[in-house]
């Protein structure tokens, strides 16, 4: 009899070919936090599987950056984050270890290729159950495999947790599973670790500090220090120029006088050496002319001998001839002397300047040149420096109106101050990324050890708690056996999941579920042709026993019947019997409202209806996926309703509901259909087009609600009526008319 575990994990690994393989790591979501300060992650419209582990990272994942380990409690499509503490800057993703759709088949496939002894698994797998109790509850003590069948609103998770709980106090290990334990398995406790919260805050003062940098960055994207440096620079320079330039005309002028002042001197002092010169020089020749006057009385004295030395020679004396050559010779000697003493006498004037006091005008002369040459010479060297400095200036460039406009805007807007802070915080930041890498690390470790933990309590959990509640994904954790299986919300669950669960019961295995809850479904969908896939995944474990109908489960001996029911209306009781299911009954003093919004065909204001359901919870059920982005981006701050398909709002039970109806009218989805109107607790709307439901065929979701506007039943109002409230209407006695028939006497018209 155990061949069919190997055909039903054959068809399981069909689809698990063709299930998207996730990483480690799923991101859940942006982080949000709330005007009260708290933290949380929307999860309306998707499906959520058990969570292993949660953590605040960026959005590149846990491993790329600080994972902030943290407390996850599961409530209406939203995750509530605890024990958060200061979260670093950049973690504002929340990621989390999940059980994927790949992982639960892959698992799933495993263990119904290793289950071991199952006898109760292998009746349900044949379609053979064990004779039921005399009622629902007495069926959970009856050792075999039993299905219970019971409508909308009739107890079945009441009595499904009751009888567990009284099973465990007779001492017997019960598994629940129920859709009602999503948000158990989707809720966690990170474990408590004061260094933990020491990390966080040092990671947050890095980011702090960090953030600070990237918001001065954001200041500074547009600033140049070097430019701003460079121009002021200019500006110092046409400043330094504007005062050479003034320095620059007072030493030329400077320069002028001084050359002006040398000129002179010099003059003078040539004039002085003049007049020294001639002076001196006429004393000189004075003087040369007595030397040579002296001489010349020499000469004409020695002259005198000679003649005297000739006369008294003979004629044949032989001293004659040299007599007469020394004669000639003095003669030229006194001819010459004459000459110069005649010379020397016609260029001596008369003379009475003092040489000495022309020397010492002379002195003074050459004193003042000196002293007007050094002041000249000071001037032009100061001269050449103020030119070689502005010449200089020029050079490296001067401000003008634009280096002006450039330098004072960034001194307005506080950039160079800015930026040294910047340069002083990068300085002391130095080793900033690695005391990072070091937090992030430890940080890591810290939530893995927490994950191992509790991966050990969930381990311990399983095989010690009298009582193990779960959901259909989360028996791919289960470990051990149990006494009791009690399995709810199993209308719609798959045989294959299904008997995976009982197959951990030794003594007693009970499945509950109601008829007119969606079919299963495989992805991809051509998988139905598969005769294997077919049998175990989209039958349920009702529809492998051969029971379609409430007829059927009445006439079954191993399925037992809950009739009463405390939660429908008579409204949605006439909806549902006019598509077709009879089973549901009004709960006697029950009333729900069922109110039709008529869009008219325009666009719906989606916005505005968030107030018909926000003041005490409910959800807004949507035909399919792609309708849920939109009602979620304007539930977005209303935190207490749900939104999503039926397969993914979790609650059996909602005070208000908002069914969908505009862009499909439900014709291919009558088991959702009424899955979503039986929710309904107080309130019930239907937003649709009123021409579309009074046009609808008999026997469909939208022909269902027209009936029921024909019943009297149906409230229906104009949606532009429910968001925008109408006009006061001004009484007519509001009014004071006064009619004048005489002509004014200052001539107006009159009125």
């Amino acid at each position: 009899m155990s061949e069919w575990r190997q055909r039903a994990a054959g068809a399981v690994e069909a689809e698990f070919e063709h299930a998207r393989q996730g990483g480690e790591w799923s991101m859940l979501g942006p982080l949000r936090r709330t005007v009260d300060g708290e933290h949380l992650v929307d999860l309306r419209g998707r499906r959520v599987r058990p969570l292993l582990d949660v953590r605040c990272s960026g959005p590149d994942g846990p491993r790329q950056s600080a994972a902030v380990p943290v407390s996850a409690e599961y409530h209406h499509g939203l995750l509530w984050l605890d024990d958060v503490g200061p979260v670093p800057s950049g973690c504002d993703h929340v990621w989390a270890r999940e059980s994927t759709h790949a992982d639960l088949l892959a698992r799933l496939a495993r263990g119904l290729r290793d289950l071991g002894a199952a006898p109760l698994a292998d009746r349900l797998a044949h379609g053979m159950l064990d004779p039921a109790g005399q009622d629902a509850y007495a069926t959970c003590f009856v050792p075999g495999v039993h299905l219970v069948w019971g409508p909308p609103g009739s107890g079945k998770s009441h009595v499904a947790a009751e009888a567990a709980a009284e099973l465990a106090r007779r001492g017997s290990r019960v598994l629940l599973v129920t859709s009602e334990a999503a948000a158990t398995r989707a809720s966690l406790t990170a474990v408590s670790d004061p260094e933990r919260f020491a990390l966080q805050t040092d990671l947050a003062e890095l980011s702090e500090v960090e953030r600070h940098l990237r918001d001065m960055d954001d200041e500074l994207r547009d600033y140049d220090h070097e430019a701003f440096l460079a121009a002021g620079r200019r500006i110092e320079n046409a400043q330094r120029a504007a005062a050479l330039e003034t320095d620059f005309a007072r030493l030329r002028e400077r320069h002028w006088q001084r050359a002006r002042e040398l000129s002179e001197a010099r003059e003078a002092l040539g004039l002085a050496t003049r007049t020294h010169d001639r002076v001196a020089g006429e004393h000189a020749r004075r003087a040369e002319a007595k030397v040579l006057t002296q001489q010349l009385t020499a000469v004409e004295e020695n002259l005198a001998g000679i003649r005297e030395r000739s006369r008294h020679r003979g004629l044949l004396s032989r001293g004659r001839r040299a007599d007469r050559e020394e004669l000639r010779a003095a003669e030229e000697q006194r001819r010459a002397l004459v000459a110069r003493i005649e010379d020397c006498r016609r260029r001596v004037t008369t003379v009475s300047d003092d040489v000495k006091a022309l020397r010492a005008a002379v002195d003074e002369a050459g004193t003042r040149a000196d002293e007007a040459e050094r002041a000249e010479s000071e001037v032009r060297a100061q001269l050449d420096l103020v030119r070689g400095e502005l010449g200089r200036l020029h050079a490296s460039g001067i401000g003008d109106d634009a280096d002006h406009r450039y330098y004072a805007d960034c001194l307005h807007r506080n950039l160079p101050n800015l930026h040294a802070d910047r340069e002083a915080v990068r300085e002391r930041g130095r080793h900033r990324a690695a005391l990072r890498g070091r937090f992030e690390e430890r940080l890591w470790w810290i939530g893995e050890r927490g994950h191992e933990l509790r991966c050990g309590d969930e381990s311990w959990w399983w095989r010690s708690e009298a009582v193990v509640v779960t959901t259909m994904d989360g028996l791919a954790a289960a470990e051990g056996d149990f006494d009791v299986v009690l399995v709810d919300d199993a209308g719609s669950a798959r045989l294959c999941d299904v008997l995976f669960a009982v197959g951990r019961a030794r003594e007693t295995a009970v499945v509950f579920g109601d008829l007119a809850q969606p079919w299963p479904q495989v992805v991809p969908e051509w998988l139905e042709q598969r005769a294997d896939v077919r049998q175990w995944i989209l039958s349920t474990p009702f529809s492998h026993c051969g029971i379609l109908t409430p007829s059927d489960a009445h006439a079954h001996p191993g399925c037992a019947v809950l009739t009463g029911q405390y939660r429908v209306g008579p409204a949605i009781q006439a909806i549902a019997s006019d598509i077709g299911y009879t089973a549901l009954l009004a709960a006697e003093g029950r009333h729900t409202d069922v109110v039709l919004l008529d869009t008219a065909g325009e666009p719906v204001e989606r916005a505005a209806l968030v107030g018909l359901i926000a003041e005490d919870g409910g959800a807004v059920l949507v035909p399919s996926e792609e309708q849920i982005a939109g009602w979620r981006d304007v539930l977005r701050d209303t935190l207490g309703v749900d939104v999503g398909t039926v397969g993914t709002v979790t609650g059996h039970e909602l005070p208000t509901v908002v069914l969908d109806l505009t862009g499909d009218g439900w014709y291919d989805r009558v088991r959702s259909f009424i899955s979503g109107i039986a929710r309904a607790r107080d309130r019930l709307y239907l937003l649709a087009d009123l021409g579309a439901v009074r046009s609808a065929p008999t026997g469909t979701p939208l022909g269902a609600v027209r009936a029921l506007e024909l019943q009297g039943g149906l409230q229906v109002r104009r949606l532009g009526e429910v968001l925008i409230p109408r006009q006061r209407q001004q009484s007519a006695t509001d009014w004071t008319v006064t009619v004048i028939n005489r002509e004014p006497a200052d001539g107006t018209i009159p009125g």
